[in-house]
């Protein structure tokens, strides 16, 4: 799509480039978007303006990124697809407030000279009889230029934004909106089947009773072959509605780690629980999970069509995704190269380079290949990308007052945004950062604010072995930091050696004048968990 022309009727929107379209994706459809003509500069911000059934949303990232960060976010439900199943158009008062929605974006989005918009649209205005109209009158108005995706091509970058979240997967991703329904099957980064399906929240609620609402949804998904053929394998969730089931369930279930994205439930709980919620009055909704009296009225018909989903599918597990249809529009215009990035190392280091001290994260990648002996026979799985993500993050703290450092930490570890965290990283992160800033993990009367309390919820999910594993990982790179100050280049005069009896610090060169009594302690802390001596030697 060419770059729009200048308008004059709105201040300096003819600065505002509005791209639509992405670069071909290692995930295809049929109708994958061309290639835009304005190449975007990778750190410059990029914004993605997202027009649904049910709400119209403005996301801007930090840039076009592998893990991209958000920086801006607003969300208005405004419904323009509310009175769709009866009058074939627009919700006239949807359509208004999306319409002044729209105005307010264009607005922050000139203010802040954002140069590489993507707006787009789905279900509603891809169905809507006067879905054209609406369209010129926002070009006229605001020169925002929107694409009307295909409901193939919704359903492709819902996928891409869940890989970008998780990695490669294997299974069914879901994303339930306000108009439409998306099934894909997904192996590795390979759409294998997909299904795209008339079955939204304000469809549904636009049927007269729950009898009708049930035959509604089961008559759609009874002709879906996908679900007799991909039994049986992960279900990876999306949309707002079924995020908000999560929420629900992380409130009612007093769930210690308030974070969706990742949060994963197993089958049976799950059919329990999305029977109960569609049974419930939005009222009871609002009383029961702690929600808003707009959310909780969608619930209902939300927790009814994944009920179904999942009596056909019987998935192993169901996991919700925190990334979705807009990450999938940025993933899709990234290099395959930089698609293949690990998600959370590359969130890691993303962060990590904005908040160490010196500037470069080069070192703290270097840390991380220091320590990797003492971790070589660790049982957790994927340990090795555990630490060299704790290494990244170790100076996440550095800024705070040193009272505060370990506890302020461990609670930022543990609802940062990262891609690619499972919930059980995301503690066992939280805790190693904890210790990492002299934090130690022990019970005291229950009357006081104790540490133990505060890293309550990140042991209440871990194992014993996995909080061992935390604290020995914290250990090693508070040592780490204490030889070198935090000038962790002086690392390379350093060494460790592990054996069955003695955890042998050597150091030479420039680190020979490192060696004292804080060192020894913090040495003598880490022997303690390989159960053998510790020993420093220095080469002259």
């Amino acid at each position: 799509m060419p770059v729009l022309p200048p308008k004059t009727n709105f201040n300096r929107l003819d600065k505002i480039r509005c791209i639509a379209q992405s670069v071909p994706s290692t995930l295809t459809g049929n109708e994958a978007m061309p290639a835009a003509t304005y190449k975007t500069q990778k750190n410059d911000p990029v914004a993605v303006i997202d027009i649904g059934s049910n709400a119209v949303r403005l996301v801007i990232y930090d840039g076009l990124l592998r893990c991209p960060l958000r920086t801006h976010t607003e969300r208005l439900v405004c419904g323009l697809g509310r009175s769709m199943m009866q009058t074939g158009c627009l919700d006239p008062d949807g359509a208004a407030q999306a319409m002044d929605a729209l105005a307010r974006f264009a607005g922050i989005l000139d203010a802040l000279k954002i140069k590489t918009v993507l707006p787009l649209a789905t279900a509603a205005l891809r169905d809507a009889q006067d879905g054209p109209k609406f369209i010129a009158a926002v070009k006229d108005k605001y020169n925002i230029d929107i694409q009307v995706i295909s409901g193939t091509e919704e359903a492709r970058l819902s996928a891409l934004g869940v890989i970008a979240g998780f990695g490669d997967i294997s299974g069914i991703v879901g994303d339930f909106g306000g108009g439409s329904l998306e099934l894909i099957a997904v192996d590795g980064r390979k759409i294998t089947d997909q299904e795209t399906l008339p079955v939204g929240a304000l469809r549904i609620m636009a049927l007269g009773s729950p009898q009708d609402r049930e035959d509604y949804i089961l008559d759609h998904l009874s002709k879906i072959g996908l679900l007799k053929t991909h039994r049986q394998q992960n279900f990876y969730v999306l949309g707002g509605a079924w995020r908000t089931l999560a929420r629900a369930h992380i409130h009612i279930n007093g769930y210690p780690v308030p974070v969706i994205d990742h949060y994963t439930v197993r089958l049976a709980p799950a059919l329990e629980f999305t029977e109960l919620l569609a049974r419930q009055s939005p009222a009871s909704l609002e009383r029961m999970a702690g929600l808003s009296a707009r959310r909780a009225r969608d619930i209902p018909s939300a927790a009814l069509v994944m009920h179904h989903i999942l009596k056909a599918l019987k998935p192993k597990n169901i996991l919700f995704s925190g990334t979705g249809l807009r990450e999938g529009v940025i993933f899709d215009r990234l290099s395959a190269a930089e698609q293949k990035r690990h998600p959370l190392l590359t969130a890691c280091s993303d962060i990590g380079e904005k908040t160490n001290r010196l500037g470069c994260i080069k070192p703290f990648h270097h840390m991380a290949e220091w320590l990797r002996p003492l971790f070589a026979e660790s049982k957790i799985a994927e340990m090795d990308i555990i630490l060299e993500s704790a290494c990244l993050l170790s100076d996440i703290g550095w800024y705070e007052h040193e009272d505060h450092r370990a506890a302020n930490a461990y609670r930022r570890m543990m609802c940062l945004p990262l891609y690619g965290l499972s919930h059980r990283k995301r503690a066992i992160l939280a805790l190693a950062l904890f210790v990492r800033y002299q934090g130690y993990l022990r019970r005291a009367p229950r009357n006081e604010v104790t540490e133990d309390e505060i890293t309550a919820p990140a042991q209440t999910i871990l194992t014993r072995a996995e909080v061992d594993s935390a604290v020995q990982l914290g250990l090693a790179i508070r040592m780490a930091h204490l030889l070198t100050g935090s000038v962790l280049p002086l690392l390379h005069d350093a060494e460790l050696r592990l054996t069955d009896k003695v955890l042998r610090l050597v150091l030479r060169g420039k680190a020979v004048a490192l060696s004292g009594h804080v060192i020894q302690e913090a040495l003598a802390d880490l022997a303690k968990f390989h159960k053998c001596r510790p020993m420093i030697t220095r080469v002259q």
